[in-house]
């Protein structure tokens, strides 16, 4: 199963509203809802507009954010980075933002350098997350990391 096919299934079986509740919105059969969503099916496939409107009807935005992970991996020039440096580079990031808000607050005044930098800061974390996220999307199965 592709992480499409993931996020697919996931837009179905894990929102707020049930899959009886977004066929029943959709004006479709459950059944029907349920066959579209079935990773393992070949023939049967929600249509674009059905999975818009599911995504507006539940709030859940998985498939946009697999088809942008999936879109950026094929547009990338260079293989991404492992996903140890990855999280270990998101880590670090996640660190600068605490230390930077930290310091900021210190005085009890945020002005505007401050907001600046802790701004410049959090802008830095999300892209070092959404580079882990490549990199966990591109690698498969196995990472090669030995649990012995």
């Amino acid at each position: 199963m592709d992480s499409l096919d993931q996020a697919i299934y996931d837009l179905v079986h894990k929102s707020d509203i049930t899959p009886k509740g977004i066929a029943d919105r959709l004006n479709i059969p459950y059944q029907s809802l349920l066959n579209k969503a079935n990773p393992n099916g070949t023939y049967h496939k929600l249509t674009l507009r059905e999975v818009h409107a599911i995504q507006l009807i539940t709030g859940n935005h998985a498939l946009v954010c697999a088809m942008q992970v999936e879109l950026n991996l094929n547009e990338r020039k260079t293989a991404p980075e492992s996903v140890l440096a990855s999280v270990l580079n998101a880590g670090k990031e996640h660190g600068d933002v605490l230390a930077t808000i930290q310091d900021a607050m210190a005085d009890g005044k945020f002005t505007e350098r401050e907001k600046a930098d802790s701004a410049k800061e959090i802008r830095e974390a999300i892209a070092s997350l959404n580079t882990l996220l490549e990199s966990v999307m591109s690698h498969g199965k196995d990472l090669g990391i030995s649990t012995h």
